[in-house]
């Protein structure tokens, strides 16, 4: 009986642990949003929104968060931010502030949440 029930709650662990890997993997889809003076990408409970997206060079991009605590988005890698280290508040951002940044160099740059750094996107910047 007991290897039963070891066995029901492994099942349970694995299924869960899949469930949430499934969640967290990217549909793939780039949100196109060239052509703005100004977007907004919001941290959720699920990641950036939209996590991957596009934009024209002198694009503002204010991010923001639902998630009720401090944020910190920047350029990877992770921790040293090297990559575009101006696209780095250089500090924590509080839940009911945002932090704008205009994008000036084109490229494609990954960034993440630093306080959480499996919270990641990528813009691209055309």
């Amino acid at each position: 009986m007991n290897k039963v029930l070891a066995g029901l709650c492994g099942g349970a662990v694995l299924f869960g642990a899949l469930a949430w890997l499934w969640a967290a993997t990217p549909s793939g889809e780039v949100a196109d949003m060239r052509g703005r003076d100004t977007i907004t990408i919001v941290l959720t409970e699920k990641g950036f929104t939209p996590r991957d997206f596009t934009v024209s060079r002198g694009t503002a991009v204010v991010f923001t968060t639902t998630r009720g605590n401090q944020f910190w988005p920047a350029s990877n890698e992770h921790p040293s931010h090297d990559l575009y280290s101006e696209f780095d508040p250089k500090h924590p951002i509080d839940a009911d502030a945002s932090w704008s940044f205009v994008f000036d160099r084109s490229g494609e740059w990954g960034f993440h949440d630093h306080i959480r750094s499996y919270f990641t996107g990528r813009v691209y910047v055309e």
